[in-house]
């Protein structure tokens, strides 16, 4: 990188699992990826909500199956606010 060149910015991203093994494994595997910057994370729909509204990130990975509140309806609610997501889950 030249002298007085900014580094590319880094994507902003908030990770939600109710399963601490499961959200573990997401930030592991997203350790390594230069240009990923993990701002959060949160183990339901209600933290995320709190989260994204407060952290604004640029991506979720976000879990489908959650208790009380589900990754889709997560996303309905926030609607238009919502960033851009990547679904997990597991089966």
């Amino acid at each position: 990188m030249n002298p007085g060149t900014a580094a590319p910015a880094k994507i902003r991203t908030l990770v939600v699992d109710d399963e601490p093994i499961a959200r573990a494994r997401v930030l592991s595997l997203l350790r390594d990826e230069a240009d990923i910057e993990v701002i959060g994370e949160c183990e339901s729909g209600q933290e995320a909500i709190s989260a994204i509204e407060t952290t604004s990130p640029d991506l979720v990975f976000l879990d489908i199956q959650m208790p009380q509140m589900n990754g889709l309806e997560l996303a309905k609610t926030l609607g238009e606010t919502m960033p851009a997501v990547v679904f997990v889950t597991r089966v």
